[in-house]
C-alpha cells in the first residue's frame, strides 16, 4: 500500500522540525524559585508603573463588563480583600479592588499595581464568605509571589513557541504540494509547543496560587474545608471542570487543585487554629514595614482619568 504523499515528509524537514521543537524544550524553565508550603510571600513594591499598567487592563476590561453597582456585592468582596491583605500583611499599598457585572462570567482575576477583578458570576457561584475567599486568596497569592511579573524565559519560551509555528509553517510550504498546509501547520505547531512548554509553567503557578491562598485564607480566619467544598463544586460542574484537552489549558483540572490541597489539609488547619486562637502560633512571621490604614478600593467609582 502506498503511503499518501499528506505524510511522505522528507528527512531533512523532519530532522529541522525535530530541532526547533527540541530547542524550545531547552528554554522551557521559567526560571522562578518555587514559593515553599506554608510560606505566604510578602508583598512586594508596587511601582507608578505597575499602577499604570493595572489601570490600562482595567480600560480594556469595563469595555466589555461595566462595573457592578450593587453596593452589598461590593462590600462583600472590599471585606474580604481587606481582611486577607492584613493577614498577608499585605496592606501597605492601597488595592484596586473591582466587582465587574457578567452573571455568566465565572472568574476573578488579578493584575500589576495591586488590580483585582472580580466578576458576579463569581460571587453567584461563591455564595458562602469562606469559597469566595478561596477565590480571591488564590488571586492574592499571584500577586504576592510575583506570577503577573512574567520572567525573561517565560516571555522567551512564549516567543519561541510562536517563532517555531511560524518557521514550521514557512518549512511545509516548501514542500511540493503542501502550500495549503503551511497555515496548519504553523497552528498546530505552535498550540503543541506551547502545551509542552508553556503551559505546565503556567499550571504551576496556578497549583502555587492555590498553595498560597490556603495558607493565607486559614491565617485570616476562613475554614480551609471551604475551598475543598468549593473545588469539588467546581470539579462537578461541567463549565469549569476541564476536559480531555487539559494539556493544552493553562489552568489545571479542579480535581488535580482538589488532591493536591487535601494533601496541605492538616498543615492548613493547624493555621486556621492558630489565627482563631485555639492554639497557640509557634513563630510568628517577621514584618518590619509598619502596617498603614488605608481606604482607597478603587470600587464603585467611575475609571479615574490618569495625570500624565
Amino acid at each position: 500500500m502506498r503511503t499518501p504523499r499528506f505524510f511522505r515528509l522528507d528527512k531533512q524537514f523532519a530532522k529541522r522540525l525535530v530541532f526547533l521543537i527540541a530547542a524550545v524544550l531547552a528554554s522551557g524553565c521559567s526560571g522562578r524559585t518555587p514559593v515553599p508550603v506554608g510560606v505566604v510571600p510578602q508583598e512586594e513594591y508596587v511601582s507608578a508603573e505597575d499602577e499604570e499598567f493595572g489601570h490600562q487592563v482595567l480600560s480594556q476590561l469595563t469595555r466589555s463588563y461595566p462595573l457592578e453597582r450593587d453596593d452589598q456585592a461590593i462590600e462583600r468582596v472590599r471585606g474580604l480583600v481587606n481582611r486577607l491583605a492584613v493577614a498577608a500583611h499585605a496592606d501597605q499599598h492601597p488595592w484596586n479592588v473591582f466587582v465587574l457585572r457578567g452573571d455568566d462570567v465565572v472568574n476573578a482575576a488579578a493584575t500589576r499595581g495591586n488590580y483585582l477583578f472580580v466578576w458576579s458570576g463569581m460571587l453567584r457561584q461563591a455564595p458562602s464568605d469562606g469559597e469566595l475567599a478561596t477565590v480571591i486568596s488564590h488571586e492574592l497569592g499571584h500577586l504576592l509571589a510575583g506570577h503577573t511579573k512574567p520572567t525573561a524565559m517565560e516571555e522567551a519560551s512564549e516567543i519561541m513557541a510562536k517563532t517555531t509555528g511560524n518557521i514550521a509553517g514557512q518549512i511545509v510550504s516548501t514542500q511540493p504540494g503542501y502550500a495549503s498546509l503551511a497555515q496548519l501547520a504553523a497552528v498546530l505547531v505552535s498550540e503543541g509547543i506551547k502545551a509542552i512548554v508553556v503551559n505546565p509553567g503556567s499550571q504551576r503557578l496556578e497549583l502555587e496560587a492555590d498553595q498560597i491562598g490556603f495558607f493565607l485564607m486559614a491565617d485570616a480566619g476562613y475554614d480551609p474545608h471551604e475551598a475543598l467544598n468549593f473545588w469539588a463544586k467546581m470539579s462537578g460542574d461541567p463549565h469549569t471542570s476541564g476536559s480531555g484537552l487539559q494539556f493544552l489549558s493553562s489552568h489545571p483540572a479542579s480535581s488535580e487543585r482538589l488532591e493536591t490541597l487535601n494533601q496541605l489539609l492538616p498543615q492548613a488547619l493547624e493555621r486556621y487554629e492558630q489565627s482563631r486562637g485555639v492554639k497557640p502560633r509557634a513563630a510568628p512571621r517577621p514584618h518590619s514595614a509598619p502596617r498603614e490604614e488605608f481606604d482607597s478600593f478603587a470600587i464603585d467609582t467611575p475609571i479615574p482619568k490618569r495625570n500624565r
